[in-house]
């Protein structure tokens, strides 16, 4: 986004000279320092800064007759936004430009490209500007704040623009737009320091549901590869003789289980006579016929063993229906008799090892956890986008966000032109004792 012009005037601190050159630490510096300038070292300024005061308020005194009063604003800052390109000779104009403009001394100017914070994707975005600190008594001894009225601070916008070539920022006299609450320099600061702040933890939050999520991904697929490795073992082993004739053994010693099951229940027997002589005839076949022929072989014979414990299943719940009186069979299954009719048919042995079981179950709950850690990130990406839009926010109020001031009603406006004809005729005049702080327009 293009960046606007904008000059904000305040009253100023004698501490801002050590702020303006950098000589004090300050939390607002968070990038590099080299590229900043100042004109002059604190300690000078200040100098300058109480021999042109002890000045001034002698002229003061000569002018009215009167001691300066103690609330008369004797330090000014102005703080002018700039751009990447801006440089010292850009400021040296505007310096030039006060001070003839108000008729005083600048005693100290800076550029500041150390300030800014970091977007959310941890890109640098500096807040380019300058400061300008000048005497609030001119060189006649006459107050500058008397000269910043309404009408001059408006202009005075308009020729900050023209001198650095940016565009103005937004006249709300002009628009007739309601201002917006404008944060003095401190204030925007620290409420800057504390949304990048807040920015950061939930960028640090993120980084880490990151890490966790890279972590259990990687987890996720070693287990995979671990399953994958022993499903390829059990079927190499399968393969083998010895193997094909511990699965023999293992398909015999099940049907015995399903048989025995169904005895105790007083249900008739699953298995006959002729499925185990189907079973012995594939083992004395391992003499004479490939391994590959006989690993079909059984695979057929386990399929047609899960097909008759599947209908002793479905004869055992539609008995069951019948006698009840129901006729929804989905209904029949959910029940606990139903329940218990199935488990009677299953056999308690399992088919796989028992490691091979737990990595099949750790696999679908690290998958729920990684469907969890993506909501997760979603959300904290979505804090974050409404962070930077309230950041974004703050930032133009900051920026281009106008001084305001009250209109003069017409009795004053009368009575400031009699004071005016009075300091023309050398005559002491009334002066104003308000030092609220002058915010731009």
């Amino acid at each position: 986004m293009e960046r606007k012009s904008s000059i904000h005037i305040e009253k100023a601190n004698i501490g801002e000279f050590y702020h303006n050159s950098r000589e004090k630490k300050t939390e607002n510096s968070i990038f590099s320092t080299k590229d900043n300038y100042c004109n002059i070292k604190a300690n000078k300024a200040m100098e300058l800064y109480f021999s042109e005061l002890k000045k001034r308020t002698e002229l003061y005194r000569k002018r009215t007759g009167k001691k300066l009063h103690k609330k008369t604003i004797t330090l000014f800052s102005a703080i002018i936004n700039l751009n990447e390109k801006h440089t010292k000779e850009n400021l040296e104009k505007i310096v030039r430009f006060i001070e003839k403009r108000y008729n005083t001394k600048v005693i100290q100017f800076a550029i500041h490209k150390d300030e800014g914070h970091y977007d959310e994707n941890g890109n640098p975005v500096i807040n380019y500007h300058a400061h300008i600190l000048f005497m609030g008594i001119d060189n006649d001894g006459v107050s500058v704040r008397r000269k910043m009225d309404r009408k001059d601070l408006i202009t005075l916008q308009d020729e900050i623009a023209k001198l650095l070539n940016m565009p103005r920022g937004i006249n709300y006299t002009k628009e007739k737009k309601k201002r917006p609450k404008r944060l003095d320099t401190y204030e925007y600061k620290r409420a800057m320091k504390l949304k990048n702040d807040e920015v950061l933890k939930i960028k640090k939050e993120l980084e880490n549901e990151k890490n966790l999520r890279k972590q259990t991904e990687e987890e996720n697929k070693k287990l995979k590869k671990d399953l994958l490795l022993k499903d390829a073992q059990i079927r190499k082993l399968e393969l083998t003789k010895q193997g094909l004739e511990k699965r023999i053994q293992k398909l015999r010693n099940q049907m015995k289980d399903y048989n025995k099951l169904q005895e105790e229940n007083r249900q008739y027997k699953i298995f006959t006579k002729e499925d185990y002589q189907t079973l012995s005839q594939i083992k004395k076949l391992l003499k004479v016929s490939s391994l590959k022929d006989i690993n079909h072989m059984l695979n057929e014979f386990e399929n047609s063993i899960k097909e008759k414990i599947r209908k002793r299943q479905l004869e055992l719940i539609e008995k069951y229906s019948e006698e009840k009186g129901v006729l929804n069979k989905e209904k029949v299954v959910k029940t606990s008799t139903a329940k218990k009719i199935i488990k009677y048919t299953t056999s308690s042995k399992k088919d796989y090892g028992k490691e091979f079981i737990k990595a099949v179950f750790r696999i679908k709950q690290l998958e729920k956890e990684l469907k969890q850690e993506k909501e997760k990130n979603q959300i904290l990406k979505t804090k974050i986008k409404g962070l930077e839009d309230e950041n974004t926010k703050l930032k133009v109020e900051r920026d281009y966000e106008e001084m305001e001031m009250k209109e003069s009603s017409k009795n004053t406006e009368k009575f400031e032109k009699n004071e005016i004809n009075k300091t023309l005729k050398q005559q002491p005049k009334k002066h104003i004792t308000s030092n609220k702080n002058i915010r731009d327009l």
